[in-house]
């Protein structure tokens, strides 16, 4: 487990992890992944999973990465695709708040970068 950093400490890095997910097998997550590579992603969490699905994995994988990086000192910028990857309405709203107040940014496609202390209520 990692340990917490410091309030004053200075961030030990920064991690870009990534999330991709399509709502059915039939459907290609390249068109995502390749967004993500060229984001500068170097880990992703990928799934085909119905967005109305109530437990999604990998999803929950990725932010409980992106917590104990953050937890650890890390600066982390969570980076999707596009935001109803992640979901819709509430879903996305309160995954939003939950993000902001971990300290981790969201960044949707890469080039919209939100540091942690931007409002994310745009992505809802």
């Amino acid at each position: 487990m990692p340990r917490p950093a410091a309030a004053d400490a200075e961030p030990a890095g920064h991690a870009r992890i990534g999330y991709a997910r399509t709502s059915t097998v039939r459907r290609s997550l390249d068109t995502q992944l390749d967004a993500l590579k060229a984001a500068g992603v170097t880990r992703v969490f990928a799934e085909k999973i119905s967005p109305r699905a109530t437990v999604r994995p990998e999803l929950d994988k990725a932010v409980t990465l992106a917590r104990e990086l953050r937890a650890a000192g890390v600066a982390v910028t969570f980076v999707v695709h596009e935001h109803k990857r992640l979901g819709r309405g509430l879903d996305l709203a309160a995954l939003a708040e939950q993000l902001k107040a971990a300290g981790i940014g969201l960044d949707e496609k890469g080039p919209l970068a939100l540091s942690p202390h931007q409002n994310l209520a745009g992505f809802c």
